[in-house]
């Protein structure tokens, strides 16, 4: 069997491919497609005249798996004037970025929450950082509130931890109680997949969590998205807006009680 031959059969069969040549040929995909989609031009957001929104644009601008949807976090938390915000999971501080400049203009508190040390940029006077597993501090989070002069009542909530259908089943059990009448829920990697698409057409690279995420909704609202397209929905009380693209973000909004 030729070379060629040989390279039509393993791309018409992936799954004989042997997992170091796949990840091979999907980052050289990567590259190649990005290198071209450099020449496009990208689109922006009108931002003018708005400090915190020009900011976030020129971060966004940084190609990541969250990068599509920092203004829409920004535009989305805004609406809600919080008094209190929390984010689960922080690692290279992108959400962090967004939620410290919401959090500067009404004076909220900020609540950030990893298992590892993650250092912010401190754009809030009122941000804290808690060096803990989420549920293990859900737990005792009335209690720290308590001590904290906080009311526990959580208007804006981010998550974005192990992307895990378990512990998504547990942060919706454990953090939900803690919402306030009028809350969002900002779930990260609702569409998990191993090439994630951003808006301006580049290529990124994940993995496959098993619909972790976006499984614990379905499990929570009893029913099945498809989280590859763009959609609303509106269940139990929830108005659902879901972004297929990067690797899927999904705001809840509670409307009802």
């Amino acid at each position: 069997m030729s070379v060629f031959a040989r390279l039509a059969n393993f791309l018409s069969h992936p799954g004989d491919i042997p997992a170091t040549v796949r990840c091979r040929l999907v980052l050289l995909r990567v590259r190649v497609n990005n290198f071209f989609t450099g020449f496009r031009p990208c689109a922006k957001w009108d931002v003018s005249g708005s400090k915190p929104l020009e900011e976030i644009n020129k971060r966004a601008l940084v190609p990541t798996d969250i990068s599509d949807h920092l203004v829409t976090l920004f535009v989305e938390s805004v609406s809600m004037t919080p008094r209190l915000i929390v984010e689960l999971g922080v690692r290279g501080g992108e959400s962090t970025f967004v939620m410290e400049r919401v959090a500067a203009l009404f004076g909220s508190t900020l609540v950030s929450v990893d298992i590892e040390e993650c250092a912010t940029a401190g754009a809030c006077d009122k941000a804290v950082f808690v060096r803990s597993d989420d549920i293990e501090f859900a737990r005792r989070f009335q209690a720290w509130c308590q001590e904290s002069g906080i009311d526990p009542r959580i208007d804006v909530l981010m998550v974005d931890t192990s992307h895990l259908y378990d512990h998504t089943v547990q942060e919706i059990e454990y953090w939900f109680p803690f919402l306030s009448k009028r809350a969002k829920v900002f779930f990260h990697d609702t569409n998990l997949q191993p090439l994630i698409r951003r808006r301006d057409g580049s290529l990124g690279t994940a993995w496959d969590n098993e619909r972790g995420v976006i499984r614990a909704l379905e499990r929570y609202f009893d029913t099945t998205f498809n989280e590859e397209e763009d959609f609303v929905d509106f269940r139990n009380g929830w108005l659902i807006k879901h972004h297929a693209s990067c690797s899927g973000f999904t705001v809840l909004e509670r409307v009802m009680q």
